[in-house]
């Protein structure tokens, strides 16, 4: 199993509403759980984090190792879709 972590502004952003949307739905339509990291937050994921948004695809038995995909930057639903595949093609 994979686990797919979204670092972005604070939720409170409209445009980061938008963004997430599109992760959560890119997600759940192939069974991976959708986890939000706010940039300004005290998690470790989001210490590196110099782009937002960033998605790291992470092995779900080590959530806060070294990610096994990532991407920067803008996305379409699409190119979540790719990201979490290639995670989950490593995992298995």
């Amino acid at each position: 199993m994979i686990l797919a972590v979204l670092v972005d502004l604070p939720e409170r952003n409209t445009r980061v509403q938008r963004v997430k949307s599109v992760f959560d739905d890119a997600c759940w339509a192939l069974g991976v759980e959708p986890e939000f990291v706010d940039v300004t937050s005290y998690d470790c994921r989001a210490g590196a984090v110099e782009t937002v948004p960033t998605v790291f695809v992470y092995d779900d038995a080590d959530p806060y190792g070294e990610p096994l995909a990532e991407h920067r930057g803008g996305f379409t639903a699409e190119d979540i879709t790719g990201l979490l595949e290639r995670g989950a093609a490593l995992v298995a």
